[in-house]
């Protein structure tokens, strides 16, 4: 579901501009999930999604994020990623990443980097049909899952795709469940689907690439409610 501001603009006086927040890489924090834009690279991820984010990483330690991108699933400075996109979205879910879960986090990363996890070119070629045809057959999927008995879901896999494998680490790290992970089937997701998904995380802010960036006003969280906000209204 997409993310609406109308909660944040009944609460805002008309002549009120609400300007985007804007985080810095410290501020970044393990699990949470970097979602990269270019208006300018990875258009055929966005012909497919709809949308311009077009990569998708997640925070692992301070300053640095896992990623599978060129032809390997590696760790890269916050940095470094930036300097590479136009701008990154941060989602954050602020109840799900205790100390356990950062460790096994890490312990499931640093598995797919010394097993040399590649990026997995098919799966992008193939997503638009695989994606297709789990949707088709997702009641038989999860029919089958429930009348046998139930396994973990096979998340140390040869290759991966961005979004992919941050989906993947959601798995391992138990935030999606086994009978979760049958919807959640990480070779069907794209980054479009992490930013629509509160399961990955609620918007908390950009990393911009320098001072006086402007964030493009169609941009998916130009508007969007915050998640200190939203935890403010609740109070």
């Amino acid at each position: 579901m997409r993310r609406t501001a109308l909660s944040l603009c009944l609460s805002c006086k008309p002549e009120e501009v609400i300007l985007p927040k804007t985080l810095n890489v410290a501020d970044v924090m393990p699990g949470d999930v970097l979602l990269c834009r270019s208006d300018y690279s990875g258009a055929s991820v966005t012909e497919v999604t709809g949308s311009k984010y077009v990569h998708a990483a997640i925070c692992v330690r301070q300053g640095y994020a896992a990623e599978a991108s060129g032809h390997r699933v590696k760790e890269i400075e916050i940095e470094k990623l930036l300097n590479e996109y136009d701008h990154i979205a941060v989602l954050r879910q602020p109840d799900c990443w205790s100390p356990r879960r950062v460790n096994k986090l890490q312990s499931f990363i640093d598995a797919a980097i010394s097993r040399k996890a590649g990026f997995n070119c098919d799966g992008m070629r193939t997503f638009e049909e695989r994606k297709k045809a789990h949707e088709e057959n997702l009641m038989d999927k999860l029919r089958e899952f429930f009348e046998q008995t139930p396994v973990d879901p096979a998340v140390d896999c040869k290759s991966y795709f961005c979004s992919e494998l941050v989906a993947a680490a959601h798995v391992a790290v138990g935030i999606i469940e086994p009978s979760a992970a049958v919807v959640y089937e990480p070779s069907t997701l794209s980054p479009s689907d992490l930013a629509d998904d509160f399961t990955f995380g609620i918007f908390c802010g950009y990393l911009i690439p320098y001072s006086g960036y402007i964030i493009p006003e169609d941009d998916e969280y130009s508007a969007a409610p915050r998640l200190d906000e939203i935890f403010e209204n609740k109070t």
